[in-house]
C-alpha cells in the first residue's frame, strides 16, 4: 500500500523500493516474503509502517522493529551501522 500511494506522499518510498516490491520472493517454507533492500529501502520500509502505525495498526511495525532492529522514529536518523550500498535480505 504505501509503494501504491507514492504520487500522494510527501515522503515518497526510496528510490527502487517499489521495484523490489514488484520482484519480492514468497519463501513458502517459512511463510515469508523476501526483499532484498539497501539501507535506504529498509528505513522507507519502516517509514511505511509507522504511517500504518499512525492509521490504527501497530503489529507490523512491532514485528518489523523486532525482528530487524529499525523502527522509524520522527525526528531522528535511522543508523544501523553498515554500508547503506549493499543490499540485504529482509
Amino acid at each position: 500500500m504505501f509503494v501504491g500511494l507514492a504520487g500522494r506522499l510527501r515522503v515518497p518510498p526510496a528510490d527502487g523500493l517499489a521495484e523490489q516490491v514488484r520482484t519480492a520472493s514468497c519463501d513458502h517454507g517459512i511463510k515469508r516474503w523476501r526483499l532484498y533492500l539497501t539501507e535506504e529501502q529498509i528505513a522507507s520500509v519502516a517509514y511505511g509502517f509507522w504511517l500504518h502505525r499512525m492509521t490504527g495498526s501497530a503489529a507490523e511495525a512491532n514485528r518489523f522493529a523486532r525482528e530487524y532492529g529499525i523502527a522509524h522514529t520522527p525526528g531522528r536518523e535511522n543508523a544501523r551501522g553498515s554500508s547503506p550500498d549493499l543490499p540485504r535480505p529482509v
